[in-house]
């Protein structure tokens, strides 16, 4: 039997994804294994946080901060990633099968085609399920609200105060080389050449949800979402033990060429932990903050968006409870 040319097999589901040879009448992926879409039963967070704090006892046996704990609980909850959509037009050329919108609200993937092809999202194997990207065709908009602020901070890392992340994902060059047996471990190759990235995209943010103001207008290819950090595989068949981060940003002015010839390990190495995706300063719209954002495309073909993410602002809110805590004493 001949080689097999081309990246790894991939049901014919998402769009513009490379195809796999499987049955292209399956359904699509039926689960979503962290970051759950608010539409369902479950936390639409992505991962579950807690605080455990040690409190200060009065000597008559009150409580103090209760409330502080409260506050806490509340803040350390609160989601990183889109919690409601605003408005949305599928536009003229979506892909078939890849509107609904809430399927941007919550976590971006970390494994896909449960009940098809299930594998781990890696830059060489994109989310491709209908119930995890949605599709913005031509003359046609999205809009989300987040729970928390997206903040032009400073102190952001390269100054990235958003993320995108899509189905876009580096094609396999060891596909194409002259070693068979390297097929599908993950290459980027010389010329490095992203699928799946679609038409740019116009993204604005808003403070009220009403007046929008444009932040850039970007294709929304680097860089392809990382599940786990501990991923071994390309195309890895169950799930890693070590989350990414998917509010950890990558260098914005790097470029496909920055990164050729980079296997899969390289690739998981440079990412540091990172979860990838498409970061967004929103300096130039002259706002400090905003709590919508909007994907307008206003090119002539459709782009996809699996999830976006707001880059936390270091808080000192913690550091100053405990402060305040720590001068409540017990009365000797």
């Amino acid at each position: 039997m001949g080689r097999r040319i081309g990246c790894a097999p991939l049901p014919a589901l998402s769009p513009r994804f490379q195809p796999r040879k499987l049955d292209s009448n399956v359904p699509g992926s039926v689960l979503r294994e962290t970051g759950q879409h608010i539409t369902r039963p479950h936390s639409f967070m992505g991962r579950e946080s807690s605080i455990v704090m040690n409190l200060s006892i009065g000597f008559n046996g009150a409580v103090y901060a209760g409330t502080l704990i409260t506050a806490l609980s509340t803040a350390a909850n609160a989601s990183p990633f889109a919690s409601s959509v605003l408005g949305y037009d599928a536009g003229s050329n979506a892909a078939a099968g890849y509107t609904d919108a809430s399927t941007a609200l919550g976590s971006a993937e970390r494994f896909t085609g449960e009940g098809v092809f299930p594998s781990g999202v890696t830059p060489f194997n994109p989310a491709f399920g209908a119930d995890e990207i949605v599709s913005v065709g031509s003359g046609g908009y999205l809009s989300l609200g987040f729970n928390t602020a997206i903040t032009n901070d400073a102190s952001h890392a390269f100054g990235v105060d958003l993320i995108v992340f899509s189905n876009a994902g580096f094609a396999d060059a060891t596909w194409t080389d002259s070693d068979p047996n390297n097929d599908g471990t993950g290459n980027t190759g010389a010329n490095p050449f992203i699928f799946g990235a679609g038409g740019a995209a116009t993204i604005q943010v808003s403070q009220n949800g009403t007046d929008w103001i444009t932040a850039t207008t970007t294709t929304l290819d680097l860089f392809p979402t990382l599940g786990y950090s501990d991923f071994v595989d390309a195309t890895p068949a169950s799930h890693g033990l070590i989350e990414s981060d998917f509010t950890k940003a990558l260098d914005p002015t790097l470029t496909a060429a920055d990164l050729a010839n980079m296997s899969f390990d390289d690739l998981r190495t440079f990412y540091n932990g990172s979860g990838g995706g498409v970061g967004i300063d929103i300096a130039s719209t002259g706002l400090t903050s905003a709590s919508f954002v909007r994907f307008l495309n206003e090119s002539g073909e459709a782009f996809e968006i699996d999830a976006v993410a707001v880059v936390p602002t270091p808080s000192t809110l913690i550091a100053l409870s405990l402060a305040g805590l720590a001068t409540t004493r017990r009365r000797r």
